[in-house]
């Protein structure tokens, strides 16, 4: 386990559908509280099920949310308001983040101004800037075509689990 950053942290929360690809998504500068994470998950809840799409395809059916493993879920299941209809799942310790490779190019092009010289005390302030501008410019890319990709290989990662094999 890696320790805590102590530095300025950006988070991205992120809730997707294989019926609706990008449902809803929050950005957070900081940390984010396990308070606040629970309360996040009780509002996805409320959502899917106010949902018409839900009422008229899934009523009766479990709404599964699927969490990473950041440090922030690991109470999560706790604190969620309990439903007899709700599944949390939790992925395994490393998952691959899925707009990293999006970002880490806009990073690139925005590479003289992370590392142009600033007046001490701005630099962190700048670097977060730029943070946000990646995840708000790629934050769309969330469609309905990555969305079913990667509720594949969610499922492949089960059957592989299930045959007791290593998830590649």
């Amino acid at each position: 386990m890696l320790p805590r950053s102590k530095r300025a942290n950006f988070q991205i929360q992120c809730v997707v559908s294989s019926e609706a690809g990008l449902v809803r998504y929050r950005f957070e500068r900081g940390g984010i509280q396990m308070n606040e994470n629970a309360a996040f998950v009780d509002e996805i809840y409320e959502k899917v099920k106010s949902c018409p799409n839900f009422d008229e395809h899934f009523r009766g059916k479990e709404v599964i949310i699927v969490l990473d493993n950041a440090p922030a879920h690991s109470q999560t299941e706790e604190r969620v308001t309990d439903h007899d209809d709700l599944v949390l799942l939790r992925l395994a310790p490393y998952s691959r983040i899925v707009l990293k490779v999006k970002i880490k190019g806009d990073l690139a092009l925005s590479r003289e101004e992370l590392v142009a010289a600033r007046p001490h005390g701005q630099l962190t302030a700048v670097r977060m800037e730029i943070l946000q501008r990646g995840a708000r410019l790629n934050i769309n890319s969330m469609d309905l075509r990555l969305v079913n990709k990667m509720a594949l290989r969610c499922q492949h990662a089960v059957a592989a689990a299930e045959r007791m094999k290593d998830v590649q």
